[in-house]
């Protein structure tokens, strides 16, 4: 199952039970090319596979803006109840492996300047018994950090960059780890929709955050507009909301990706401000070299911003 993400972030299909970034939004990016057509009557299984096997390119490399902050609720609409803390990142991720199913992809702080060269580099595999490989680069320490679980059946703890995304919030999740219903059918957002209830495995809820996902797919774009999480006492405690839908040389893209923790009121918004799609992304460059090698870096960023597209 490929992820933001993220059941949307590939990337926010992984992202819920499932996220994964390569940037987030990578996740978010939705199929554009001939797929074959559900059947009438679809199971819930049939929808997340498809949803999964959509076409987001070999590569992305892409820059966004993130802003957190505590929100109120006035008259049904959130604010900001402090001033933000806003963040700029830059991605690149590739797809690698015969199949190309593997995923590699490295998040690197530009702003703020006190921050800057902070990076998350994250590897993600075909193969549903590797766990993701993380690591975290600290720049003012130029150390780099590996992320794992307390023990073998613990979930990651921890927040990206600060955010309200969590370091399991970003992994990629096969499908075959979680169990589907397909709950209704419904319009949410002008949009027809399928809601689906996904449940982990008892073997993947040892470690997992998270007890229960359900998803809003978008029937005709095929990707997921929102996402709630249960966590483990069946709480909900995050939602996950895409919007701003593009389609990017053939891919649709959702722009801006929020997500609110319920529990805590702290909310954190993805706004994807450039992007490009199957850049020729050298293999050595998703390493552990580009994290503390500044400037093997930015040699090879600097080629790969000449593509973005605003």
């Amino acid at each position: 199952m490929r992820s933001l993400y993220t059941h949307i972030i590939r990337p926010l299909v992984a992202l819920f039970s499932t996220l994964s970034i390569c940037s987030v939004f990578c996740l978010s990016a939705s199929i554009a090319w001939a797929q074959e057509p559900l059947s009438k009557d679809p199971s819930a299984r049939d929808i997340m596979q498809r949803l999964l096997d959509r076409n987001d390119g070999t590569s992305q490399v892409s820059q966004q803006k993130l802003t957190s902050c505590r929100y109120k609720i006035k008259n049904k609409k959130r604010s900001c109840a402090e001033k933000p803390r806003i963040k700029r990142i830059e991605s690149v991720r590739r797809d690698y492996g015969n199949t190309e199913k593997d995923k590699r992809s490295v998040s690197i702080l530009l702003d703020p300047p006190g921050e800057r060269g902070i990076s998350f580099l994250q590897y993600d595999y075909e193969d549903r018994n590797k766990d993701a490989d993380q690591w975290m680069y600290l720049s003012a320490l130029g150390k780099v950090k590996r992320i794992v679980s307390g023990s073998e059946d613990e979930p990651k703890k921890g927040s990206f960059f600060g955010s309200e995304f969590g370091y399991e919030d970003l992994e990629q999740r096969h499908i075959d780890d979680s169990t589907y219903t397909l709950l209704k059918e419904v319009l949410y957002r002008g949009r027809d929709c399928w809601v689906i209830e996904v449940l982990p495995t008892p073997e993947r809820a040892r470690k997992s955050n998270y007890r229960k996902t359900i998803n809003w797919i978008d029937k005709e774009r095929n990707l997921v507009l929102k996402s709630l999480m249960h966590n483990r006492q069946g709480k909900r405690e995050k939602r996950f909301t895409q919007g701003n839908i593009k389609q990017i040389d053939g891919i649709w893209v959702a722009m801006s990706l929020t997500i609110d923790n319920l529990l805590t009121q702290r909310m954190s918004n993805f706004k994807l401000e450039k992007v490009s799609f199957n850049q020729d992304i050298e293999e050595d460059f998703l390493s552990l070299r580009t994290l503390n090698d500044g400037a093997f870096r930015e040699s090879r960023l600097k080629k790969y911003r000449a593509g973005l597209q605003e």
